[in-house]
């Protein structure tokens, strides 16, 4: 099975935003190892904390691109929406008894593509607009990252 890695062209130059997607590609692969090891208890476990931490992103995301005055941002939250849309049904389908290793695997390959493409064709657009407000809004980053995410992830 195709194993998804974090590669360098991935990177966006924001660490907060790059170690967010890095984690995400990390449940990625857990949903591999889940596949592999025809454990079906961990498909769900997997899911439930994948969706939990996408939506923590997202959320983050958004406030950063309206902090900094993104013109785009609305647009992009729409694509996030859709994207959170699909993870939905596809957790439905797990949780109405579906082939739990076949929703994982269509839950593995949309996100591995997904991921991508929204990596390096719509989050590449804020960068510059965001990096400019970075450096003026650590204390407003801090409590961001805490407020979304409970304390559990911290700035690089």
């Amino acid at each position: 099975m195709e194993q998804f890695v974090w590669t360098d062209d991935l990177n966006l130059g924001i660490d907060i935003i790059d170690a967010q997607h890095r984690r995400i590609v990390d449940y990625i692969a857990e949903i591999g190892q889940a596949i592999e090891q025809q454990d079906a208890a961990l498909v769900f476990d997997v899911m439930e904390r994948l969706k939990d931490y996408t939506l923590d992103h997202f959320s983050f995301e958004e406030q950063l691109m309206q902090k900094a005055g993104y013109v785009l941002c609305e647009a992009h939250q729409a694509k996030h929406r859709r994207f959170e849309d699909k993870v939905e049904r596809l957790s439905d389908s797990l949780r109405q008894g579906d082939d739990p290793f076949g929703v994982a695997r269509r839950i593995r390959n949309t996100l591995m593509a997904w991921l991508i493409q929204h990596i390096k064709h719509e989050d590449i657009d804020y960068v510059p607009v965001v990096k400019k407000v970075l450096a003026k809004e650590q204390s407003w980053i801090s409590g961001a990252l805490n407020r979304i995410f409970n304390g559990g992830v911290t700035q690089s």
